[in-house]
């Protein structure tokens, strides 16, 4: 069955990991790198991990002023997606991939029908077509208009799909993740960007996987168009067992650092670690083993590497990990401990005051490796006296 866009701006959304607002203003940079990872017991059986970038400064990720603003001026665009995700919209083969302006349907169609829509989003498409293919080095025909229904669990997707949308859909034949990602890297993104490592790097580790995706997005703003790049990668039969959650594991990492990017100011909100967990039933999480973050109020809040919880309920967890004043961490210190929901709990969310905190112990590992070695090499002198006897 054919993957509608709704699955694809789902995989897309980056309002998720747009910094909260704070009591006290914090120093900001535009580029925000966010590593996500999605366990849905409930719903598709599957855990979704991504990498994603987003900025609203077009000297990061490079879109010509004259195409923003061609964007701008056309109310009805909500989004430009450009994906190697096959299965775009109905009737396009996974072998294509797409290029997709998304239109608002009531804006659109104005005071017409169908016809109206259909005509409308052919003609606008065609005025960008273009220079997109242009941008993108692709070259791209026009396939279909799609429009999307309210059955489709459009409103799951936040700001991406609220309300029904249309698209103007432009195939061409799939590319490779890496290629795609490789040629966006090379020409859209800035040089700065590519060469501080951190997130980017984990991002390209992704996007060699062959069942990856890899998609930019310009989302419609009537101010500045907010720029998106994303790779992501879903696992299939990931869920039966989510107790222990280990984030890393699904970005294939050990260790996630920061973009150098960022080595000289401090900006504690531009790089996210986010957990979502739909439990298939009630959940808590028990215990984590970095701080918990009860509040966001300050610079001193955000000083300290922990987790924020933006969403306590236990049908439905959030997550967020901000790194402070640290630039690395370990697998070990992401991971947290889900458990039952307290069924004596009369509330509609847990707090977060008593996840207990299992903080990693350095020392402690330090010690054990110290005397594996130690075991190691005493058990290797007692076999050479052994052999010594013997000979």
């Amino acid at each position: 069955m054919f993957k509608s866009v709704f699955l694809l701006l789902l995989i897309l959304s980056s309002v998720a990991f747009t910094p909260l607002v704070f009591g006290q203003e914090l120093k900001k940079a535009t580029w925000l790198e966010n590593a996500s990872v999605i366990y849905d017991q409930k719903y598709s059986k599957t855990v979704i991990a991504s990498i994603a970038f987003e900025t609203i400064n077009n000297n990061e990720i490079i879109i010509p002023d004259s195409l923003l603003e061609k964007i701008v001026s056309k109310q009805e665009i909500r989004n430009v997606v450009f994906s190697n995700m096959g299965e775009c919209v109905m009737g396009v083969p996974a072998d294509k991939q797409c290029i997709m302006i998304n239109f608002d349907l009531q804006q659109l169609k104005g005071e017409g029908g169908i016809t109206t829509v259909q005509n409308n989003g052919k003609m606008i498409g065609d005025q960008f077509i273009y220079e997109l293919n242009q941008l993108f080095g692709v070259d791209a025909k026009f396939h279909s208009i799609f429009i999307h229904g309210d059955n489709e669990g459009m409103s799951s997707t936040s700001e991406f799909t609220s309300g029904r949308m249309v698209s103007a859909a432009y195939t061409m034949p799939k590319q490779e993740s890496g290629v795609v990602f490789d040629n966006l890297s090379e020409n859209l993104i800035a040089s700065q960007i590519t060469s501080a490592g951190g997130f980017f790097d984990v991002a390209r580790q992704m996007a060699s996987n062959p069942e990856s995706i890899v998609s930019l997005v310009i989302i419609q703003d009537a101010r500045t168009p907010f720029l998106l790049l994303k790779v992501s990668h879903e696992h299939s039969d990931q869920t039966d067992d989510i107790s222990v959650i280990n984030p890393l594991d699904f970005l294939g990492v050990n260790t996630l650092e920061r973009s150098k990017h960022f080595e000289n100011i401090f900006v504690p909100l531009n790089s996210v670690v986010q957990v979502v967990v739909f439990p298939e039933s009630p959940s808590q999480i028990n215990s984590v083993r970095t701080n918990v973050l009860t509040e966001l109020a300050s610079v001193e809040d955000v000083s300290k590497a922990g987790w924020f919880f933006t969403s306590t309920s236990p049908d439905s967890i959030d997550a967020r990990f901000l790194f402070g004043t640290t630039n690395t961490i370990s697998a070990d210190e992401l991971v947290m401990e889900l458990g039952s929901w307290d069924i004596q709990n009369t509330s509609d969310s847990f707090a977060v005051e008593k996840i207990n905190v299992d903080t990693v112990d350095a020392e402690g590992q330090y010690a054990v490796l110290v005397a594996i070695i130690v075991a190691a090499i005493a058990a290797a002198i007692f076999y050479l006296k052994g052999y010594k006897k013997k000979h």
